[in-house]
């Protein structure tokens, strides 16, 4: 379906002086605007149908909140594409937008125009000149005002960006003549102070060393025969997964570390590495690598300590994101604390680009399942709580002394708080070691149990019939079916998940009815042999019955599962 353009994308107005730059950018169909209004318009579509076509009984409430929720985002983003008006203008009198209700406003109140993209959507800063007086509306100024470009096409975000620059340029006078003069200061500024950082911390050999430690793991895991993009849980385990029951009941303390070098496939090792290597390179340099080294690792053990409460305590856990948010979070930290000797071009664009993603990855996280936030939210908190400690190299108190005293006070402040987490540590709803060895197990004596199981019941349903007589039958249980089962019982004994194992709980199931089926025929067997009106036949018949409501409940219960397990078909 093609949407024509309101007018041309962008053109000169033609009632402008000949000598006057004058740009006006339309807005377009075929902008993401444009595109969100048309998807959310088609969404809209469907609770208006089932409102008026889907039976209901009393007031609909969510169908017409849903369809309110939907149709108020259409006309918000909607009305930005029709009505004529330009999405952005510049020209002699100034800069205006829809987005700023047409307010033009005079290049003598322009300090400065740049650019700006951030998670991929593009927009024009305008910073404002001192004497500007815009505030917000509860009362704060106004520094500067950002123009969206989401309702232009993309191919025309770089002219447009080019458009306000150059108008600026031609009608901006003194104040863009400052405007260069500051950048040009503020980019020498930028270099000297990159100069400076890497006189500090000339190589970068932790960043380097750990991002190196975490690729070679991957490749050894691939090596040794785990998948590239989606190994198994129980081999991760193996290889040192963080599970809160082998860490607080087999004391396999070391799991902490050797989780945050494990990854669940290569994407998710590229996108920790990817998300680690602008801000670690930064971070590296500002402190030092033995001191972004704690600043990692503590992190990465505090990101793994606070998951014992939550989403270890259920799913094994590995990734480097707990130590990535501890970096994040200490260079934002450090930004802050040395705003004054870090230039504000090199501040900004750190709190904008690093502080944006780390928003939008913990939003994320929350909103998701699969992911370990609190893993996330550990290592931040470390990461920004030991960067307020330790000492950066810029600072001006940065003797050698000052730098290892503020690094002792933050490696036992970190040592404290693991120790308290994994004190605190709640107990484990799932036995990962054991669950995994006794599905391990049962995935090796399966065809045995399948097998007796088989034969056991063509035989029952054989003397049912009438096909085998009682005593070829007693016989069969004595020499086959017995032995049979009695071999698997012997195979399983070694195999268990604790009682406390919600999700073992099928597993204890199938140890149960195994042990049940022995000794139901154990009790056959006795009852075929006993003499009539005995008194320990007739307990034995009253056990049988037992025997076979158990059997008959833990059959309910492993159907239950079955069916629990099977995708639900949507209405």
């Amino acid at each position: 379906m093609e949407f024509p353009d309101t007018v041309p994308s962008a053109e000169l107005t033609r009632d402008a002086p000949d000598d006057a730059y004058v740009r006006e950018f339309r807005p377009s169909w075929r902008s993401t605007t444009g595109t969100l209004t048309i998807l959310f318009s088609f969404l809209a579509v469907i609770p208006a149908l089932m409102l008026v076509f889907v039976p209901f009984s009393g007031f609909p409430g969510w169908r017409v909140a849903s369809l309110g929720g939907l149709l108020w985002f259409v006309w918000l983003l909607g009305r930005q594409l029709v009505g004529g008006r330009p999405a952005l203008r510049v020209g002699p009198e100034g800069i205006s937008a829809a987005v700023l209700k047409n307010r033009r406003i005079a290049w003598s109140e322009v300090s400065d125009i740049e650019s700006q993209s951030v998670q991929g959507n593009t927009s024009i800063i305008v910073s404002l000149a001192p004497h500007v007086n815009e505030k917000w509306w509860w009362g704060s100024r106004k520094k500067r005002l950002g123009i969206p470009l989401s309702s232009i096409r993309t191919k025309d975000h770089a002219q447009a960006i080019v458009a306000a620059t150059q108008a600026f340029a031609a009608y901006g006078g003194q104040g863009f003549m400052q405007a260069m003069e500051q950048r040009t200061a503020e980019l020498k500024a930028v270099e000297d102070f990159e100069d400076r950082l890497k006189q500090l911390t000339p190589v970068t050999w932790a960043l380097y060393g750990v991002v190196g430690v975490n690729v070679a793991v991957w490749l050894a895991n691939l090596g040794s025969g785990l998948s590239a993009f989606k190994p198994l849980p129980s081999d991760l385990l193996a290889w040192g997964a963080n599970s809160a029951a082998s860490v607080v009941e087999d004391r396999q303390y070391w799991r902490l570390l050797t989780a945050a070098f494990l990854h669940g496939g290569f994407l998710h090792l590229a996108l920790n590495m990817l998300g680690l290597w602008e801000a670690g390179k930064q971070l590296n340099r500002l402190h030092g690598n033995f001191q972004f080294l704690l600043i990692y690792l503590g992190s990465a053990l505090t990101g793994s300590a606070l998951s014992l409460h939550f989403s270890a305590q259920q799913s094994v856990s590995v990734g480097a994101s707990g130590a990535v948010f501890g970096v994040l979070g200490a260079l934002l930290v450090a930004m802050h604390q040395h705003r004054g000797q870090i230039p504000g071009l090199t501040t900004r664009k750190v709190m904008t680009s690093q502080g944006v993603f780390l928003a939008y990855a913990l939003v994320q996280g929350f909103s998701q399942q699969g992911i370990d936030n609190a893993a996330h939210v550990g290592g931040l908190v470390a990461g920004s709580v030991l960067a307020w400690l330790l000492t950066e190299k810029i600072a001006d108190t940065a003797t050698p002394a000052r730098r290892l005293f503020t690094a002792a006070i933050g490696a036992l402040v970190s040592a404290t708080a693991v120790a308290a987490l994994i004190v605190t540590t709640p107990t484990p709803a799932v036995h990962h070691r054991q669950l995994f060895e006794f599905q391990t197990g049962l995935t090796r004596i399966l065809p045995a149990m399948q097998a007796a199981e088989k034969a056991f019941q063509a035989d029952v349903k054989a003397f049912r019939e009438g096909k085998m007589p009682e005593p070829d039958f007693i016989q069969a249980i004595e020499t086959r079916h017995l032995p049979g089962y009695q071999a698997v019982q012997r195979a399983l004994a070694p195999l268990d998940v604790p009682a406390s194992d919600k999700v073992g709980a099928g597993m204890r199931d199938v140890k149960r009815a195994n042990s049940l089926m022995v000794e139901l025929m154990q009790i056959q067997l006795a009852t075929a042999r006993a003499v009539q009106g005995d008194v320990a036949a007739a307990a034995s018949q009253i056990r049988v019955q037992v025997i076979s409501a158990e059997l008959k409940a833990i059959d309910l219960r492993i159907s239950e599962r079955v069916s629990a397990a099977k995708p639900k078909s949507k209405p």
